[in-house]
């Protein structure tokens, strides 16, 4: 996507994260990071809403998961996980924390792994 198609975004924040994304893509040679970019650039009612019962069933314990969207508080949660999301609802935030778990922001998470290396992608 262009950059004039950002540029309609209004929210300065989400215009950030995918200016941040592109570059991490780019100067890591990380196809994973544009991906993210790419599907926050459309429609946010086409960005994928995940449950907690989702990572619990798909993740390992330890493993660091990309949410292109918003991430829901349903369900239960038992391994420790790094969660990165575009958003968090405060029970998923807490349920995570309460699993020994961390929320953080996609510029945050690239910082602590650029290359995207072992990174699930839920959503």
């Amino acid at each position: 996507m262009s950059l004039k198609r950002i540029n309609r975004k209004s929210n300065a924040e989400l215009v950030q994260a995918i200016t941040s994304l592109k570059k991490a893509a780019r100067d890591n040679d990380a196809p994973i990071w544009k991906s993210i970019a790419k599907r926050l650039e459309g429609p946010s009612r086409n960005w994928p809403t995940v449950n907690i019962s989702k990572l619990e069933y798909n993740s390992q314990k330890n493993s660091k998961i990309v949410v292109p969207g918003k991430l829901m508080g349903s369900g239960n949660l038992t391994k420790k996980v790094t969660v990165s999301a575009y958003s968090f609802t405060k029970s998923a935030t807490e349920k995570i924390e309460k699993a020994g778990g961390k929320c953080v922001h996609y510029s945050d998470f690239i910082k602590s792994n650029p290359k995207g290396k072992d990174v699930m992608v839920i959503g």
